[in-house]
C-alpha cells in the first residue's frame, strides 16, 4: 500500500513496484491508509509523512495497532532529514524509511530487507502459536492432575472447617501439605509439610506420605513411629536433594496433652494466657536420613484452657516486597506480638501480607494453619461448638 497525499508520486512508485511483479493499493491520505488497511491487510506499507489530515505518524500508530502481533513494515518516505523528525518516524511504528528523492535501487534493497525480516517475523510467529498451544494443554493437563491429587491427598482429611487455613500455591501444584485425622481415642493429628522446591516435583510426594499418616493415624499409631514410616518412604522414592520438612502435632482425646514434633519448619507458636511460646524446630527434615535419630523424638507439653496454634511454612516468612525485604523482618513479628488471647489473627497476618507483597509474584508456596481452641478439635466437642465474629470456640 502507497500512502500519499501527491497523485503523482503515488504514480510514479506504482509503476515502480508493478514491474517489480508487485500488487498495489493507494490510499491518497491517513484516514483512507487506515481503511483500506483494515479491509485489504498489505504485507508492505510505504507511508508518507506530512499529510493534511490525520499525518503518517498516527495513521502508522493506527496501523500496528490494527496489525497487532503481524509484523507489517511500514516505510517512510519523507522528505525530512532532521535526526529529530527521522527518530519521529521510527517512535510512530516504523520500521525503514526512505529519504526523497529515492533512487530505483535503493527502493529495491529496502523492500528485500523487510521481506526477509516479516518472512522471519511470520515463521517465529508460527513456532510461538505452536508452542504457546502445547503450553495451554500442558497447563490443563497439570491443573487436571493437581485436582486428582489434591482430592486423593485431602479427601480423608477431617474437622477442616474447624481450622483457620490459608494455602496460596506458587505454581499450578502446591507443595505445602496439610493433613488431619482422628485418633481412635478421640483426639486428634495434624501435619503441615514443606517440600523442597514448589509444583509437580514437590507435590508427588504427597500421596504416599498422606497414605501412611491418615492409616496409621485411624490405627492408633504413636508419633514416633508415623514419622518413622513416613521417613523411611520419602527416603526410599526421593532424589537426594529433596526432602519434607514437617510439623507434626497430635492432642489427647481428653484435650490435656499436646504432642509435637517440628524437622526443618519455622517455629510453631502456642497462644497461651501468659502469653506466647515458641515450639522450635529441634529435628531433621523427612527423607534426608534412612532413619531418623532418637533423640530427635516428639515432645509433650501440658495444654491449658484456650490454648491456640499457629503453624507456617518458610514461604509465609519468605515471601518478598518490591524492596526484596522478607515478610519475617517486615510484618510479621509484629502481628504475631498483637496476638491476643483469645482473638483471631488469621484476617490481619493475611492482610499484612497482602500489602506487604503487593505486586510481587512469590516463589514459594504460602501456607498458614491456625487452630480454634483445642478441645474443639476433638470427637468430644463437635457438637457444642459456637461461631462468634472473632473465630471458633
Amino acid at each position: 500500500m502507497i500512502v500519499d497525499d501527491e497523485p503523482s508520486n503515488r504514480r510514479f512508485l506504482s509503476l515502480m513496484l508493478i514491474n517489480e511483479g508487485f500488487r498495489t493499493i493507494e490510499a491518497e491520505d491517513g484516514e483512507q491508509a487506515v481503511t483500506m488497511f483494515t479491509a485489504e491487510r498489505p504485507d508492505i506499507v510505504f507511508m508518507d509523512v506530512m499529510m493534511s489530515g490525520i499525518d503518517g505518524f498516527e495513521a502508522t500508530r493506527r496501523i500496528k495497532e490494527i496489525a497487532g502481533l503481524t509484523f507489517v513494515p511500514v516505510i517512510f518516505l519523507t522528505a525530512l532529514t532532521e535526526e529529530q523528525s527521522l527518530m519521529r518516524c521510527i517512535q510512530a511504528g516504523g520500521d525503514d524509511f526512505l529519504s526523497k528523492p529515492f533512487s530505483f535501487m535503493v527502493l529495491k534493497a529496502r523492500i528485500l530487507a523487510m521481506e526477509r525480516v516479516r518472512d522471519l517475523q511470520r515463521i517465529i510467529a508460527a513456532k510461538q502459536q505452536t508452542l504457546s498451544a502445547l503450553l495451554e494443554e500442558e497447563h490443563e493437563e497439570q491443573a487436571l492432575a493437581e485436582r486428582v491429587l489434591s482430592r486423593a491427598v485431602m479427601n480423608r482429611n477431617v474437622a477442616m472447617d474447624r481450622l483457620e487455613r490459608m494455602q496460596r500455591p506458587a505454581s499450578v501444584f502446591n507443595g505445602d501439605l496439610v493433613l488431619t485425622q482422628h485418633l481412635p481415642d478421640g483426639g486428634l493429628r495434624l501435619l503441615v509439610g514443606d517440600f523442597t522446591g514448589h509444583g509437580l516435583a514437590a507435590a508427588i510426594g504427597a500421596l504416599p506420605v498422606a497414605d501412611a499418616f491418615h492409616a496409621m493415624t485411624r490405627k492408633g499409631v504413636n508419633d514416633a513411629r508415623v514419622l518413622a514410616e513416613i521417613n523411611h518412604k520419602l527416603y526410599q522414592i526421593l532424589p537426594t536433594d529433596r526432602f519434607l520438612a514437617a510439623s507434626l502435632i497430635s492432642i489427647s482425646g481428653d484435650g490435656e496433652e499436646l504432642r509435637w514434633w517440628n524437622g526443618g519448619m519455622p517455629s510453631i507458636w502456642m497462644r497461651r494466657a501468659d502469653g506466647l511460646h515458641e515450639l522450635a524446630s529441634h529435628a531433621l527434615p523427612l527423607g534426608i536420613l534412612p532413619e531418623l535419630p532418637a533423640c530427635e523424638s516428639p515432645r509433650r507439653v501440658r495444654l491449658q484452657h484456650g490454648d491456640r496454634l499457629l503453624l507456617t511454612t518458610d514461604g509465609l516468612l519468605e515471601a518478598m516486597n518490591a524492596e526484596g525485604e522478607m515478610f519475617v523482618n517486615s510484618g510479621f513479628a509484629e502481628i504475631l506480638q498483637t496476638w491476643a488471647f483469645n482473638a483471631p489473627l488469621l484476617p490481619a497476618l493475611v492482610k499484612a501480607l497482602d500489602i506487604h507483597s503487593a505486586g510481587v509474584e512469590q516463589s514459594d508456596d504460602i501456607c498458614v494453619v491456625k487452630s480454634p481452641w483445642i478441645p474443639a478439635l476433638h470427637h468430644s466437642h463437635f457438637g457444642s461448638r459456637i461461631h462468634s465474629g472473632n473465630g471458633w470456640y
